[in-house]
C-alpha cells in the first residue's frame, strides 16, 4: 500500500485511495418486518449483491492504487488491545449493553471485526428481554456498504459522520476508530467528530456533501443533514480561509431524496448527471450561497436553483439528464439510484447499467459506455476520452443507493480547472 494521506478537493480527481464495504451477513440479518428498522424498504438477497459488488471493487481495483475494505481496516486497529476496548466500551454504551464488553473482547480482531458488522443477539435471559421485539442486542449494519455517509474526507481530515438515524450510529463509531488509528489513515485529526454532537438538531451524512474545488462546496440541507450542521461546517471548513463558498440545495424531505448525490453528482470538470424535477426542472429546489471568511458567515443569498447558483462561480456545466428525457423513466430511474454515479477521474464514470434511459443519455452526450466485466477481464481498457463503466446493480440499488454511495474518496489528485 503506498501512503493513504487524505487529500481530497473535488469530485472528479483522479483516485488514488477509496474505501468500499463488501456485503456480509449482517445483509441476511433482518426480514420484511424489521427492514425498516435498519432503514431498508425490502430485504436483499446477499448472494446477488455480493456478484453486484464484485464488479464495483473489482473495477476500482483496477484504475485505482489503493481500494480499502472496511472490514479489514477494522480488523487492523483492533489488533490493539486498548483501541479494541475503547472501541466495545463505546458502542457497547450506545446500545445500552456495557455487559457484552467482556464477552466481545475474547473475540480475535478479525472475527471481532466481523461480529461489529453482522451484530450482536440479545440473551434472552429476562423477562423483559423475552418480550423485546428486537432480536440484537447490539444492531447489524447492513447500511455499511454505503461507506460514503458515515465519514467525508474534505480537504486535508476527515469528518465523523453526525448519523440521522441511531441504526446508524455505530458505523460513524467504527470508522472513527479507524481515522484515530490506522497506521495509514491517521494523524490529519477531524473537521467535525459527529459522534460528540450535543443535539440531535446536528446531523450530516455524506451523501449530501459534494467538494466541487477548494474554494466551492455544495451541501443538500435535507432530512439526513440539518441546517444546524450545515452552520458549523461553514465555521469548521472555512476557518484560515480567505474565502469558501458553500452552496446549498433544500432538498424534499421525502425518501427518494435522502441525500443530494441522489438527484446530482459531478461526471467532468463541465458536466453532471442531475434529475431534472428537481435540479433544472419547473420545479426545482431552492439553493442558498453561504459566503465564509475564516471561521464566520458573511451573508447568505437565495437562487431559485442551483444551476443558476453555479453559474455564479463560473460554471457553466452540461447538465445530462437521469432517465433521459421522459419524466417517466426519470422518475423511476432516480429511484434506482440512477443519478448516483461514482467519478473516479474526471470523465470517468461508474453506474448502473439497469439505468437504461441514464445509460443512453450519458452516451448522447459523448460518454463511451463500457461493460464492467470488460474492465475488470481486461477485454477493454479506459479510453482517454468520457466513459461510463456500466455494471449490475439490480440488487443493491434496493438498498437505496448507487455507486457514490457506496465509495468512499480519501486520496484524490488535483484537477487543473
Amino acid at each position: 500500500m503506498s501512503d493513504a494521506k487524505i487529500s481530497n478537493y473535488s469530485e472528479i480527481g483522479p483516485l488514488n485511495t477509496v474505501i468500499i464495504h463488501q456485503p456480509g451477513p449482517e445483509m441476511e440479518n433482518m426480514t420484511p418486518e424489521t427492514a425498516h428498522e435498519v432503514l431498508y424498504d425490502d430485504i436483499l438477497t446477499l448472494d446477488l449483491a455480493l456478484k453486484e459488488h464484485a464488479q464495483l471493487s473489482g473495477v476500482l481495483k483496477k484504475v485505482t492504487k489503493n481500494v480499502f475494505e472496511f472490514s479489514g481496516l477494522l480488523a487492523d486497529v483492533l489488533e490493539d488491545s486498548k483501541v479494541k476496548l475503547d472501541l466495545l466500551q463505546d458502542v457497547c454504551s450506545l446500545h445500552g449493553h456495557n455487559e457484552l464488553v467482556d464477552d466481545l473482547m475474547a473475540f480475535d480482531a478479525k472475527d471481532l471485526s466481523a461480529q461489529l458488522f453482522q451484530g450482536t443477539l440479545l440473551k434472552k435471559n429476562t423477562l423483559e428481554r423475552y418480550l423485546s421485539p428486537s432480536r440484537h442486542a447490539i444492531p447489524p449494519l447492513p447500511n455499511a456498504f454505503f461507506t460514503r455517509d458515515a465519514v467525508m474526507c474534505v480537504y486535508d481530515k476527515p469528518i465523523i459522520g453526525s448519523m440521522a438515524h441511531r441504526v446508524r450510529l455505530t458505523e460513524a463509531l467504527l470508522l472513527k476508530s479507524i481515522f484515530n488509528n490506522h497506521p495509514m489513515l491517521k494523524g490529519q485529526g477531524f473537521h467535525l467528530d459527529g459522534t460528540q454532537r450535543q443535539s440531535e438538531e446536528l446531523t450530516i451524512e455524506g451523501g449530501d456533501l459534494l467538494v466541487i474545488r477548494d474554494d466551492l462546496l455544495v451541501i443538500g440541507y435535507s432530512e439526513r443533514t440539518s441546517a444546524r450542521a450545515i452552520d458549523r461546517l461553514a465555521g469548521k471548513l472555512s476557518l484560515g480561509r480567505e474565502n469558501l463558498d458553500i452552496v446549498v440545495v433544500e432538498l424534499p424531505k421525502i425518501r427518494a431524496t435522502i441525500h443530494l448525490d441522489m438527484i446530482f453528482t459531478m461526471l467532468d470538470v463541465d458536466t453532471v448527471m442531475n434529475f431534472p424535477p428537481l435540479i433544472t426542472g419547473a420545479g426545482k429546489c431552492k439553493a442558498f450561497h453561504i459566503s465564509c471568511t475564516n471561521g464566520k458567515i458573511n451573508y447568505i443569498n437565495e437562487y431559485s436553483g442551483l444551476p443558476k447558483a453555479l453559474r455564479n462561480f463560473g460554471l457553466e456545466l452540461n447538465f445530462v439528464n437521469c432517465g433521459g428525457d421522459n419524466p417517466f423513466s426519470q422518475e423511476r430511474e432516480q429511484w434506482t439510484s440512477g443519478a448516483n454515479f461514482f467519478t473516479f477521474a474526471p470523465g470517468h464514470i461508474i453506474g448502473y447499467k439497469h439505468n437504461k434511459a441514464t445509460m443512453e443519455a450519458l452516451d448522447q452526450a459523448g460518454f463511451a459506455i463500457i461493460d464492467a466485466n470488460d474492465i475488470i477481464s481486461g477485454a477493454q481498457a479506459m479510453p482517454a476520452g468520457k466513459a461510463a463503466v456500466a455494471m449490475d446493480g439490480s440488487e443493491l440499488s434496493r438498498g437505496g443507493g448507487g455507486c457514490r454511495c457506496m465509495t468512499m474518496p480519501v486520496h484524490r489528485e488535483a484537477v487543473d480547472w
